[in-house]
């Protein structure tokens, strides 16, 4: 039954169409539910039939029943049949999986990291800075979200990721490969709009391509269990028309320049600028999943008021809440853990961040 309905259903569930492989993918499925469904019926129509027309009547309790060893014409028929729909499921999955396991050589290539439970985006655009040498690429984080069965069952997941998610933003009828890896467990890099799907693998590079040919906003899922808060791993992706994703990469490129040339000139530090820097990262790297900023106990982590310059009580004795006490803790989360609590886990923080959240973090007294 449930073959059935998935059937059935399968014309209007599918996502939107949203890629260049998107409808050659929906395609092959179309086909497998059609076929499915079809089958479906011809054998439970056939077997309500016989059920009803060779069913044993009154006063027929002794009667023998037919017995038949074979029938060549009907066997012909349910296994050169079968074979042919094969032969063409087959031949349409082929097709659009070569297609989509054939990188192509012009596209861009994208890192793309997943943690538990978030996505690490890091585009190939960077620039430097003449003097130091150092360099920023744009980077995003997407945020976990926690949807509410309310959220799910009205259909306004979609609403809520709109407003307040991270957007991985690319161009439409630009070629874009992305390269994967994970830091903890197995995830599922999944687009549904765009037909796509690759598993994400600690220790390993997969790689999945796509070009967008829809203007939009779109959903990212994973779609692979991954802990206790897997069904937050969500994430948005914002097709751009080109002219325009190429205003936003060079907006996103003038700021690193800018923080770049700051950090370079040894002048005064914008304190605001550093703490507004490093709220928008702690959202981007999911500090805010443990740490809260009200001063309220009984989370996940140590809140983040107050905590600069508190004592804590360590697994392994005290420290003072510092500078280098919290660098050391964002980038060797393991090195050193507050009693009572869980080991951090690597939240993808680089040296670069570190000032700015630590400005954060120093300004919630």
């Amino acid at each position: 039954m449930t073959s059935f309905i998935h059937a059935a259903l399968g014309f209007i569930t599918h996502a939107p169409t949203a890629s260049t492989v998107a409808s050659e993918v929906k395609f092959a499925a179309d086909l497998i539910n059609g076929i499915s469904l079809v089958a479906f019926i011809l054998v439970e129509g056939v077997l309500i039939y016989f059920v009803i027309k060779y069913r044993r009547r009154k006063g027929e309790a002794n009667k023998q029943t037919l017995y038949l060893t074979h029938h060549t014409t009907a066997e012909i028929i349910w296994t050169v049949l079968p074979t042919l729909i094969l032969g063409v499921i087959f031949y349409y999955g082929v097709a659009s999986f070569v297609k989509l396991r054939n990188m192509p050589k012009d596209g861009e290539i994208i890192q793309l990291t997943g943690r538990q439970w978030l996505w690490d985006i890091k585009y190939p655009y960077c620039v430097k800075n003449a003097k130091t040498n150092a360099e920023k690429c744009i980077k995003l984080t997407s945020k976990n979200v926690n949807p509410t069965e309310d959220s799910i069952k009205s259909n306004k997941l979609q609403d809520e990721l709109q407003k307040d998610q991270v957007r991985f933003v690319v161009a439409k009828g630009r070629k874009y490969v992305m390269q994967m890896t994970s830091t903890d467990v197995i995830h599922s890099f999944t687009i549904p709009a765009f037909y796509v799907k690759q598993d994400v693998v600690p220790g390993l590079t997969s790689r999945l391509w796509f070009e967008p040919t829809t203007v939009g906003e779109f959903v990212i899922t994973c779609n692979e269990y991954c802990g206790d808060k897997h069904s937050g791993m969500l994430g948005m992706i914002q097709v751009m028309e080109p002219a325009d994703f190429d205003k936003w990469k060079a907006e996103k490129l003038a700021l690193l320049q800018k923080e770049l040339d700051q950090d370079a000139s040894g002048g005064p530090v914008d304190e605001t600028a550093l703490i507004a820097k490093g709220k928008e990262l702690y959202g981007a790297k999911g500090c805010l999943a443990c740490h809260n900023v009200s001063g309220a106990a009984g989370g996940a982590a140590p809140s983040f008021k107050g905590l600069y310059g508190k004592e804590e009580i360590l697994t392994t004795g005290k420290i003072k809440v510092d500078d280098a006490y919290l660098k050391e803790s964002m980038l060797k989360p393991a090195a050193k853990v507050v009693k009572g609590y869980a080991p951090m886990p690597n939240m993808g923080v680089e040296e670069g961040d570190v000032k700015y959240l630590v400005a954060f973090i120093k300004s919630l007294k």
